[in-house]
């Protein structure tokens, strides 16, 4: 009995630390780009003729927070749960960019959940290259703004599917810590409705927005 004991303990003593060192966890921040979440055309007539204004919905770029969690699955692959949060105000401009008015029409709080599959270029040596993909889930959080000006978005919380890619490069120092430079393209459907941005839907178009995120961070591999 006691030589079973010793054996199944020596087992687990081998087994555990090889079992360990197929997880690892991540953390970073870096800058978080919005996409476009919705556009409006207003026609405008005039004695002399008509114009067209349009005015999109976006946030303002605002650093965001990343955290996962990662399993190996062989020397090339493994998948990873990733968590990013970032809270921006949103900004309605109009087409022209920097020359148009850019007016406050509230806060968004966003949470971005994504599962994706990651494809190392090259699993071993200092530098280490990866590509990934997989599907996302946003919380898209909006604390609406109330005055003379402000368009009438909805307030609370919408979830929407979608999915991430990106890629990356990590500088390991040692076996276990390593510095991780991610860059990733999150796509979801937008979390306003036409009837969000006007009582008619006339000249109003609302297109799925392409979210990045650039993360500079550590990994720590167990």
């Amino acid at each position: 009995m006691l030589r079973v004991v010793r054996l199944v303990l020596t087992l687990n003593a081998i087994a555990l630390p090889a079992f360990a060192q197929n997880w690892s966890v991540g953390g970073g921040i870096g800058p978080f780009v919005f996409g476009r979440f919705a556009e409006r055309t207003v026609v405008i007539n005039t004695e002399t003729g008509s114009a067209k204004t349009t005015s999109r919905l976006s946030a303002a770029t605002r650093p965001g927070i990343s955290a996962d969690i990662e399993r190996n699955l062989s020397r090339r692959f493994a998948i990873r749960l990733d968590a990013e949060w970032v809270e921006a105000p949103l900004r309605l401009k109009s087409r022209s960019g920097g020359t148009g008015v850019t007016i406050d029409s509230g806060r968004m709080n966003l949470t971005t959940f994504s599962l994706p599959l990651i494809l190392r270029l090259n699993p071993n040596g200092t530098f280490r290259f990866h590509l990934m993909a997989g599907p996302a889930f946003a919380l898209y959080n909006v604390h609406r703004r109330t005055g003379a000006g402000t368009l009438p978005l909805f307030n609370g919380t919408r979830g929407r599917l979608g999915g991430a890619a990106g890629g990356g490069v990590g500088w390991w120092w040692s076996k276990h810590f390593g510095v991780e430079w991610q860059i990733a393209d999150i796509v979801t459907s937008s979390p306003f409705k036409r009837g969000d941005i006007a009582a008619t839907s006339q000249g109003v178009h609302i297109p799925k927005p392409q979210n990045g995120h650039t993360t500079l961070g550590i990994r720590y591999r167990f």
